[in-house]
């Protein structure tokens, strides 16, 4: 079982790229497999965070959590990642999604979400063998483009996925399939992994020759009652994603809310009417009353570590099928954003060893 620390920088990251690089050498020194860069508009750039986290570490891998195909052309895409297995091979992970979640640029659409992963990773992996690449596809299209420099190893591609095309793809062509659900709920994740085995069964894939991720958003500290009342971000943040109201997700037409997703209609209203997930990286106090430990604890891993670290053995025991585990963390309120998040890390040392127990 491998660990995965996810994802920085996040909505109110307010400290430097150094202290990303910080983390990544503590999540490496913890315990850790891999660490999640977010591509997340505006902030540090993935792809030079990423960077900057290899040559910080010597054994951490490192992923893009997650780019999408319209944020850069594939082709640049291919060179970035390329250049970083070239830095550090057996290292690099492309994270790819359909960015259904981001905004968007130029007032343009995304045509095509799951065409456009799938061509993007054609490209990509085409272009990382030394190919010459002339696609005319339906979202990507790019005329001679090649690498100017030669692989000896190749990156890994990781899918994230929510909606069943995409999974059924992730099933068919990804190294890692990251299951993208908020939802600790062990029933939604074997319909997600029906999906995956769907297609993998397209393209032959025997079970095993792709990694299956899920996730579990944490936030852990020592003062139980602090890293509860965080949590509560987590359960309204991962309530919206589930039930598609929040601004990115609504008018979603390939989405359904899981059958097991029971959380009152009221309260998905008031939580997308009073709070933007994307923009306020807090939840409002008024909002945060109406989330119970009931519902904290169908979306977070939260509490003291020895607890967390017991629930998580639990969550890997009913989930034989998983082969990582991506730990999306929090700062416990009452704490700056870095100091946060290292508490959160070293915090999470019995989780990390709870989990690779397992398998």
């Amino acid at each position: 079982m491998k660990v995965q620390f996810g994802n920085l920088p996040a909505l109110g990251w307010d400290e430097s790229v150094a202290r990303i690089t910080d983390l990544a050498r503590l999540a490496e020194e913890v315990g850790f497999d891999r660490f999640g860069v977010a591509d997340y508009r505006y902030y540090q750039d993935c792809f030079v965070v990423m960077t900057a986290c290899l040559q910080a570490t010597s054994r951490l891998e490192v992923a893009s959590l997650v780019t999408d195909p319209f944020v850069r052309h594939p082709t640049l895409t291919a060179a970035a990642i390329g250049t970083m297995e070239d830095l550090a091979p057996g290292r690099v992970i492309l994270g790819i999604g359909g960015g259904i979640e981001q905004p968007a640029f130029w007032g343009e659409s995304r045509r095509h979400p799951v065409q456009a992963v799938r061509e993007a990773v054609d490209v990509c992996r085409r272009m990382w063998r030394g190919e010459t690449v002339t696609r005319e596809g339906t979202v990507i299209r790019t005329h001679d483009a090649k690498l100017d420099f030669a692989l000896t190893t190749l990156p890994r591609v990781l899918i994230a996925a929510r909606g069943s095309r995409m999974l059924r793809l992730a099933g068919e062509i990804a190294d890692v399939v990251h299951l993208a659900a908020w939802f600790i709920n062990a029933t939604h994740f074997r319909e997600n992994v029906a999906e995956v085995r769907r297609g993998a069964e397209v393209a032959g894939r025997p079970a095993g020759t792709y990694e299956i991720e899920f996730s579990i958003p944490a936030c852990v500290s020592r003062d139980r009652a602090r890293a509860r009342s965080s949590a509560k971000r987590f359960a309204a943040r991962g309530i919206l994603w589930m039930a598609a109201a929040e601004r990115y997700s609504a008018g979603r037409t390939d989405w359904r809310p899981p059958r097991e997703f029971d959380v009152p209609r009221s309260l998905v209203e008031r939580l997308g009417a009073e709070w933007d997930t994307w923009r306020e990286p807090d939840l409002p106090p008024e909002l945060a009353v109406l989330i119970g430990d009931d519902l904290v604890d169908q979306f977070a891993l939260a509490g003291e570590p020895d607890e967390c670290a017991e629930r998580m053995t639990r969550l890997v025991h009913e989930r034989p099928e998983a082969t990582a585990v991506r730990i999306q963390a929090y700062p416990p309120e009452g704490t700056g954003r870095f100091e946060g998040y290292r508490e959160t890390v070293l915090g999470l040392r019995p989780t990390i060893e709870a989990a690779k127990s397992v398998h």
